[in-house]
């Protein structure tokens, strides 16, 4: 696996576990890649169903990306989600 000889234990694991570092990076890639194959599957079977701008979708694609993003880690989910809601909601001047 090391393609070079390796002295003791120290220099094969400082090799293995350089090895894992490059396997766990390219895996990092390889799902980075995936995920936005998907999101972009996603994108435009809504521009194509809705009909609307793909500017506009991926505008809100963004703020609900983004509302996903704040909501790790909070505890109460439901009312996050409310209250973006009614933030957006036809009465508002963000919508």
């Amino acid at each position: 696996m090391c393609r070079r000889q390796v002295n003791d234990e120290t220099e094969l694991m400082t090799c293995l576990a350089g090895h894992m570092r490059e396997e766990a990076a390219r895996q990092a890639k390889e799902m980075q890649r995936i995920y936005l194959m998907m999101m972009a599957s996603q994108l435009t079977i809504a521009c194509v169903t809705t009909r609307i701008a793909p500017q506009d979708v991926v505008g809100t694609f963004g703020e609900v990306f983004g509302l996903l993003e704040n909501l790790v880690g909070k505890s109460d989910v439901s009312a996050e989600i409310e209250e973006w809601l009614k933030k957006r909601g036809p009465d508002s001047k963000e919508a």
